[in-house]
């Protein structure tokens, strides 16, 4: 398994007179078209753009003068006609709670997403990272309430919390294996006296209430972030650091039997990656990394199996 013709797909036109900060892609239903979040000099506050992965057209798609859009996660489900896009909506320190998670119905006007309403307890909650169940309308949520994260699945219709992450840890940046709904993986580790710090996250395995299986083990003692399952459930992407420091784009394939299958880089080394999605039928990856031009952009490659 390898992926090849990486090429960036946002920011092709070096005329354009700005230097956008382009991050956190995913793929629509189709495979067509990649959603992003974007900020820069004139957009304060990161809004949503897609590019198509063909034509590398750009456009814009929403945006809100309330908060930053962030984290966005498109449906694949065909019964899903309302809710679709599901993101993090980042309010001002000053407006609590700041993370709220936000349910977008396709091509809504701006302004229009609807925040997700929870049950009194966890109405103050900071709530990050949602992304789909596959063929369901529920979610998993990270719950950075008291800096002790923790991963929440939210059915959006009867709106009640059920905590997911194994006793004595800390997990987020959560995701769900679409074949087999009780496997996830997040970055996570042990709960200590020192208290959470995110540099010291992993990628863990978690299959239903078992003790979780670390998973990302590039180079002994480095961090792992963002996992992201492909479509058939075999094989995942994250971030971890590489020998420079920065953080890279892994692929791995998926052993519950033998955790220690090889872990194979993607992106270039030289140049911070994060946050890497499949298309649907797994031909495609993106990520967000920086190069030589400057803020980030969103890249693309085939992979082949």
């Amino acid at each position: 398994m390898k992926v090849t013709n990486i090429h960036p797909i946002t920011q092709i036109d070096a005329n354009s007179g700005e230097n956008y900060h382009d991050g956190r892609p995913c793929f629509s239903p189709d495979g067509k078209t990649v959603l992003f979040e974007r900020n820069g000099n004139s957009i304060p506050l990161q809004e949503f753009w897609t590019v198509d992965v063909n034509t590398k057209s750009e456009s814009f798609y929403y945006k809100s003068d309330r908060y930053a859009c962030s984290r966005a996660s498109w449906s694949w489900n065909p019964q899903a006609m309302q809710n679709q896009i599901v993101f993090t909506g980042v309010f001002p320190k000053d407006d609590l709670p700041m993370g709220r998670i936000m349910l977008l119905t396709e091509y809504a006007p701006n302004g229009t997403a609807l925040q997700l309403p929870l049950r009194k307890d966890y109405e103050n909650a900071e709530l990050y990272y949602p992304t789909w169940y596959a063929n369901e309308d529920t979610l998993l949520v990270t719950d950075y309430s008291n800096q002790q994260p923790k991963l929440l699945k939210i059915s959006i219709n009867t709106l009640r919390p059920e905590v997911l992450t194994y006793k004595d840890f800390w997990s987020g940046m959560g995701t769900v294996n679409p074949v087999n709904a009780d496997l996830i993986a997040y970055a996570g580790q042990p709960v200590t006296s020192e208290g959470y710090n995110q540099q010291n996250n992993k990628v863990y395995l978690q299959n239903g209430n078992n003790e979780p299986i670390l998973f990302s083990e590039t180079i002994p003692g480095v961090n792992g972030r963002a996992p992201w399952f492909s479509n058939d459930g075999l094989v995942m992407a994250f971030e971890s650091q590489s020998e420079t420091t920065n953080l890279q784009i892994f692929l791995k394939s998926i052993d519950l039997t033998n955790p220690n299958t090889p872990i194979i880089p993607v992106s270039d080394p030289n140049y911070p990656a994060q946050h890497a999605k499949f298309s649907p039928d797994g031909s495609k990856l993106v990520w967000a990394q920086k190069d030589e031009t400057g803020g980030p952009r969103i890249y693309m490659g085939t992979i082949e199996y």
